[in-house]
């Protein structure tokens, strides 16, 4: 009988333009690729890394394909810095069911259309992409996306949390309400800040997301803080800032998710410098029948 659960994973993998002398990404992505192979993860969307470390950690997961585009557009794709939300998938779990490229891809901006738009006073251009699966053997659809939201300004990830539940919901209408949908990021904002709560809040005429961690654990949470940092500077911030949930796994419709987990790095701990990232990655799982 197919296997009709699908493990989801959200990880911000860093830029390779940061903490380069402290932490290369040369040492980082061999982690990285020891966390996909340990824990298999069916679907991953990920944040920050630009197209070279993508396809440097695509050429140690010959099981997975990727696919996604970058914060400053077309025009700037092999820029160092520019930051992709890209999406990779297990070939022998899940079947891409649009052509590579052809998915949705759009600027948490005014005009979404237009690549590296964004709204005013944004640190960046922000963006989001998806793009539609089938988890094989079971002719199960799903949509799946992933994001990184604005680090600065609430406003902005307020607006952007809106304009994400504006596409969940043509989607819905489009698709049908049984359609599992999934949206990974890095979303800058704490659990039960206005942003995150308007993923979910009460509206006449949009799809609630839920948090896949706050529906796993009924309520009954420990912190689950996903931003680790790396190096004195992060640690510091930590400490006046306090522990931060800043990564999520959102999910519709109810009920699917079966268990959530943060992944820590204690194995990797006596190897400072190749630490995998300066966030924890989180992973989902989901009963799609």
């Amino acid at each position: 009988m197919p296997n009709a659960n699908l493990r989801v994973m959200t990880f911000n993998l860093l830029s390779s333009t940061k903490k380069q002398r402290s932490h290369p990404w040369r040492l980082r992505k061999r982690n990285i690729a020891r966390i996909f192979t340990s824990l298999k993860p069916d679907v991953v969307g990920t944040q920050e890394a630009n197209y070279r470390q993508l396809r440097e950690l695509a050429d140690l997961l010959p099981e997975y394909d990727f696919f996604g585009e970058g914060n400053l557009g077309p025009d700037m794709a092999h820029s160092d810095k520019n930051w992709y939300c890209a999406t990779f998938f297990r070939r022998d779990r899940v079947r891409l069911l649009d052509p590579i490229g052809e998915g949705d891809t759009h600027w948490l901006s005014p005009t979404p259309e237009v690549p590296a738009s964004s709204y005013n006073l944004g640190t960046r251009p922000r963006l989001v992409t998806w793009n539609q699966f089938e988890l094989i053997g079971t002719q199960q659809k799903f949509l799946f996306g992933t994001t990184h939201l604005e680090a600065a300004n609430p406003w902005h990830r307020k607006r952007s949390a809106l304009q994400l539940r504006e596409y969940v919901s043509a989607k819905v209408a489009q698709l049908g309400p049984d359609i599992p949908i999934f949206l990974t990021g890095d979303f800058n904002a704490v659990a039960g800040s206005p942003e995150i709560r308007a993923m979910a809040a009460a509206h006449p005429e949009l799809e609630p997301m839920f948090d896949a961690w706050a529906e796993a654990c009924a309520g009954d949470c420990p912190e689950g803080a996903t931003f680790r940092g790396l190096g004195l500077r992060d640690k510091v911030g930590r400490k006046l800032m306090g522990p931060r949930r800043i990564d999520y796994v959102f999910f519709r419709p109810r009920p699917m998710v079966r268990s959530v987990t943060r992944i820590d790095f204690t194995d990797m701990e006596h190897r400072q410098q190749a630490l995998p990232s300066d966030h924890y990655p989180v992973v989902a799982e989901f009963a799609l029948a």
